[in-house]
């Protein structure tokens, strides 16, 4: 995890350089040890559940929710974050630095909120993508290979695949 999403008491958020989006990002990512925007191969083991198309589409309700509040606590980290830099630049002054670090243990609070969510998705073995797209893939199967199932929130239902080498680009209708 990034120093920047850790609190380790008063004064730390001090010490810490202006990070940018980039440094929220891996909160998504430490759950998957890749990066969350766009397609990352995982390889499928075989022990691992896999959907038929039906079963997929009963899971998208909790799915969606899931990944609508994804979309909300990364708006608040953006901003807690933001404003937690905004309040750094208050050159010592007492009252911005405790704001600062009220922000410092909100982004905290939300990064764990968020991996919370992931691991609910990645207990059902629903894999991640895209945040902002709301894009995840569900193992599957299709003649006898390994697939994925591709969703995104735009999407009705789960409609779509592509090979477990491949990526969102490369989806096809089922």
């Amino acid at each position: 995890m990034e120093a920047t999403l850790q609190h380790s008491g008063a004064g730390a958020v001090a010490a810490r350089s202006r990070p940018t989006r980039a440094h929220a990002e891996p909160i998504l990512a430490e759950v998957y040890q890749a990066g969350y925007r766009g397609y990352h191969p995982d390889v499928m083991s075989a022990a691992r559940r896999t959907y038929t198309i039906e079963e997929a589409n009963a899971l998208i309700p909790q799915v969606r929710a899931v990944l609508l509040q994804l979309a909300v606590e990364q708006r608040r980290l953006d901003e807690a974050h933001s404003e937690m830099h905004r309040q750094l630049d208050g050159n010592g002054d007492p009252q911005a630095a405790a704001e600062a670090s009220r922000r410092e243990a909100e982004v905290s609070e939300t990064a764990e909120g968020m991996r919370g969510l992931i691991a609910h998705l990645e207990a059902l073995g629903i894999q991640l993508r895209d945040v902002e797209m709301g894009l995840v893939d569900f193992p599957a199967e299709r003649e006898g290979r390994a697939v994925w199932l591709c969703w995104r929130l735009a999407d009705p239902e789960v409609g779509h695949w592509h090979g477990t080498d491949e990526g969102y680009a490369t989806r096809r209708p089922w």
